[in-house]
């Protein structure tokens, strides 16, 4: 598509509602949100086949199995990070168990009940949601700098210099997505993140500080320019200049009724061009640091006390969300799924009347 087909993107930015994003999915609290989501998973799935009598049919146990390894590998990536500062692991763990979902339903899964399967689908498409918002985010680090660095190689190759694999563009819609998902929990106010400016770094140079880096051209007014989280040691990114592509209608090559909504079908992508930049440092305030490493993901069994006191969540019921108070005893749920697993609600405001 030619530039003359697209349109200038101008949408209204804000650098610290997107480095707060960045930082949020990058961060160790977050990962252990996505093991735990995994594991939740494989539990989920097991005691469904258990309630059926059907371990040993198909490749069923399989699959939870690899999903109770999806957990482990998580926290083994925490781990790397933590010991080490490698985030590099973390992307292809984070990755798979969103990529998973075609094997899992080649499995036969008739034998659900509508009830359980609108569970597993639901547990499914939150920690996919999740762990593929985490892979996003790492993402241009593992090849982006290379192919900066070799872009008179590669410079008919779009694929592979021009194309933004990480978070592109305004991301307050799918902030508010994530939220109602329950897997962040935006602020009242984004806090204010600082820019560094005393020294800035070229792309295809080596990160020196892992963490959330703003392109020279916003910080002069453009706004048509994406953050970036860099890993330390990894070579820096160039920026990506947004543009609004031509709509097109993915539709336009099935037989469908005259009066169905001829514009139903459209839909409008994001390009980018890969320019040169200067990239400085955006700080990660404290405060947010602080209530990012608080925010763990805390579990607690039926019968036992509630070790926290706050709203909390079981997949055993999904309507099941409440207040407890800590020490209070944390009641069993009746229902298919099994034993009842009660889970930290991250998302603590009170319900809406």
């Amino acid at each position: 598509m030619s530039k003359q087909d697209s349109k200038a993107y101008d949408a209204t930015r804000n650098i610290d509602q997107d480095a707060w994003f960045l930082y949020q999915t990058a961060a160790v609290p977050y990962y252990e949100l996505c093991a735990q989501l995994c594991l939740d998973f494989a539990e989920l799935y097991n005691g469904f086949i258990t309630g059926h009598g059907l371990h040993g049919e198909a490749r069923l146990d399989y699959w939870v199995s690899r999903y109770l390894s999806h957990a482990d590998n998580i926290r083994r990536g925490i781990k790397l990070i933590q010991d080490a500062g490698d985030y590099m692991p973390m992307k292809g763990f984070l990755n798979a168990p969103a990529t998973d979902y075609r094997g899992l339903v080649e499995q036969p899964l008739g034998w659900m009940t509508t009830a359980q399967r609108k569970c597993w689908d639901e547990a499914f498409d939150r920690l996919s949601t999740a762990c593929a918002t985490g892979a996003t985010t790492l993402r241009n680090n593992e090849w982006c700098g290379q192919y900066w660095l070799e872009r008179d190689r590669h410079k008919h190759e779009y694929e592979l210099v021009d194309r933004d694999d990480g978070h592109t563009g305004d991301l307050k819609d799918f902030i508010q997505s994530l939220a109602q998902q329950r897997l962040i929990v935006p602020p009242a106010s984004y806090p204010h993140h600082h820019v560094k400016t005393a020294a800035g770094v070229s792309p295809g140079t080596p990160c020196p500080q892992t963490g959330v880096w703003v392109p020279s051209q916003w910080l002069q007014g453009a706004r048509d320019f994406s953050l970036a989280f860099c890993v330390q040691g990894r070579p820096m990114q160039p920026a990506f200049q947004l543009r609004i592509g031509k709509p097109y209608d993915i539709l336009a090559n099935y037989d469908l009724p005259e009066d169905d909504d001829a514009d139903s079908g459209l839909i409008t992508t994001l390009e980018t061009t890969a320019v040169d930049t200067t990239w400085f440092f955006v700080e990660q305030p404290k405060a947010q640091q602080a209530a990012s490493d608080d925010l763990r993901h805390l579990r607690c069994e039926a019968n036992e006390p509630c070790p926290r006191s706050g709203y909390w969540l079981t997949p055993a019921k999904t309507t099941a969300r409440r207040y407890f108070r800590a020490g209070e005893t944390m009641p069993d749920v009746a229902s298919d799924y099994g034993a009842t697993i009660w889970q930290w609600d991250v998302n603590q405001l009170d319900p809406k009347l």
